[in-house]
């Protein structure tokens, strides 16, 4: 975690703990799915109640990146983004990792929507949809899985983590 990261989680930690909603929903806009989880973890929450936070605050997003890919083409700020947009699907597209989960097909949206590296997630996720032009009615429920199982996996490396620390630091 970069440095400027964890200075966001010990601030946060400090000075919003206590208040749910105002530490979680900054983390996870600053640092994603996965610094959001791991954080909230480490304060004590447990799974039962942030996965479906964490779901819904994926699930919101599907929209918004379809409308972006959908409307990418008109005015300035909007043609800088469709050059970003396209610079990222380029990049993806050369990636190994991306080509192998393109020749997936449904399952690798699955797949690289729970995936928590750089460069997966939601945004990914719907990018490859529309790749494979898939239908929204398909794709959907596709990318809620991926957040789901994206967000079990999250928790169990997290789970890990605090086992090792419980191991080694409370002897």
């Amino acid at each position: 975690m970069p440095q400027v990261m964890l200075d966001a989680v010990i601030f946060l930690k400090n000075n919003l703990a206590d208040h749910f909603v105002i530490y979680f929903i900054p983390l996870y806009i600053l640092g994603g799915r996965p610094v959001a989880i791991l954080s909230a973890q480490l304060l004590g929450l447990r799974i039962f109640f942030l996965l479906p936070v964490v779901v819904m605050l994926d699930t919101l997003q599907i929209p918004l990146f379809y409308y972006l890919f959908g409307r990418l083409s008109r005015g300035l700020f909007i043609r800088k983004l469709y050059e970003r947009t396209t610079k990222k699907e380029q990049n993806l597209r050369k990636s190994r990792l991306f080509h192998w989960i393109q020749l997936m097909g449904t399952p690798g949206v699955v797949a690289i929507t729970m995936l928590p590296l750089k460069g997966c997630g939601m945004w990914s996720g719907v990018l490859l949809s529309q790749l494979l032009r898939l239908p929204k009615q398909t794709s959907y429920p596709l990318l809620i899985v991926g957040s789901i199982l994206g967000c079990i996996l999250i928790f169990g490396v997290g789970e890990v983590v605090l086992q090792l620390k419980d191991l080694f630091v409370n002897k």
